[in-house]
């Protein structure tokens, strides 16, 4: 096993990030995709096992920190479809429709400078109306529960995508799910929550041709 860690300098094995699991996880991923995503130790202060930002275009880097402590509770199996599902939550890559948002409210931005410049209030409005539209759908992306959905579907076919049976992915990820709740102290059986345990029932079942090869 590799002996190089990554952790809290505290002297306590609980405590670190074994490189030998990094490179796992990152092994999971597209080759184009691990050079781009880099996990972490989380400090003391976070309060969620596994925690990122959603990447931003001009981004080149997804960090994700890990609470290593918490980590070492799950399973591999369950580890990897926990680990892929933040990465298709917070990736550019699994979410490029809020790259389009991001363009139209931009050329709308621009657009509206210049019919100010030229003096066209007609012009001008519909232009701000572009921009608020598109700001507003990226912010409705960003926060509804369709980005949770479907970053459940990218860690179950990136498992099956790596040979796991698909019930055995859909099976390891709701476990997760379950314990990611309880170590955070949530209930995990909330509304948003049992929709994403249907969801993982839906899955269960999807056939192997609609799996997006990302």
């Amino acid at each position: 096993m590799n002996s190089e860690y990554y952790g809290y300098d505290n002297g306590y094995d609980n405590y670190v990030l074994d490189q030998a699991e990094i490179d796992r996880l990152l092994d999971l991923l597209p080759a184009s995709m691990r050079e781009s995503v880099k996990i972490l130790p989380a400090s003391e202060r976070q309060t969620v096992v596994i925690k990122g930002r959603r990447q931003l275009p001009w981004e080149r880097q997804l960090r994700l920190f890990v609470k290593p402590y918490e980590w070492r509770q799950f399973t591999p199996l369950q580890r990897a479809g926990l680990f892929l599902h933040k990465v298709g939550y917070y990736s550019r890559a699994a979410s490029r429709q809020i790259d389009f948002y991001l363009a139209i409210a931009a050329l709308g931005g621009l657009s509206l400078i210049f019919e100010a410049v030229q003096q066209d209030p007609v012009g001008a409005t519909v232009s701000g109306g572009l921009s608020g539209l598109a700001l507003w759908q990226l912010r409705r992306d960003q926060t509804n529960d369709r980005r949770l959905l479907a970053a459940d579907a990218y860690a179950v076919d990136r498992l099956v995508l790596r040979g796991v049976p698909r019930l055995q992915a859909v099976e390891a990820l709701g476990q997760a799910l379950h314990l990611e709740a309880r170590l955070e102290g949530r209930s995990g059986n909330d509304l948003l929550d049992m929709l994403r345990y249907q969801n993982l029932k839906r899955l269960a079942q999807r056939p192997a041709e609609d799996i997006v090869l990302s």
